[in-house]
């Protein structure tokens, strides 16, 4: 059994871990925001939680058209704070999540990040 996928935004460049992007406190806002707009997402999409104490996740990057190369394990962390919203939507923290799958997926307009969430069989 899955969760609907879930396309949150295309992560800011200001939560990025490399560079430097200026004070802490314009990270923390940035990553503050992201995370907030990831909860409206999954309000939205209704997305509750769920019996498995154990997911298994698919978390694919569609870069914005812009953008030319990316950093695959840069732009997980660049989305942490999206993830982590999902995580709580479906409260299962991602400490329990057994794999995360990373995937590069096709440009769009304004970029997105899909993620599908797999249950794993309690036992």
């Amino acid at each position: 059994m899955s969760v609907p996928a879930i396309t949150l935004p295309w992560p800011p460049a200001a939560t990025s871990p490399n560079g430097s992007q200026g004070k802490f406190r314009a990270k923390a806002s940035a990553a503050a925001a992201y995370k907030r707009a990831a909860w409206a997402i999954c309000l939205e999409r209704k997305v509750r939680k769920i019996e498995a104490s154990t997911v298994e996740a698919t978390v694919i990057f569609c870069p914005p058209s812009k953008v030319n190369r990316y950093d695959l394990d840069n732009t997980l962390s660049r989305a942490k704070q999206g993830l982590d919203a999902i995580a709580e939507a479906i409260g299962v923290d991602d400490s329990k999540w057994r794999s995360i799958t990373l995937e590069r997926g096709e440009r769009c307009k304004n970029g997105g990040v899909i993620v599908h969430i797999y249950e794993v069989a309690n036992g």
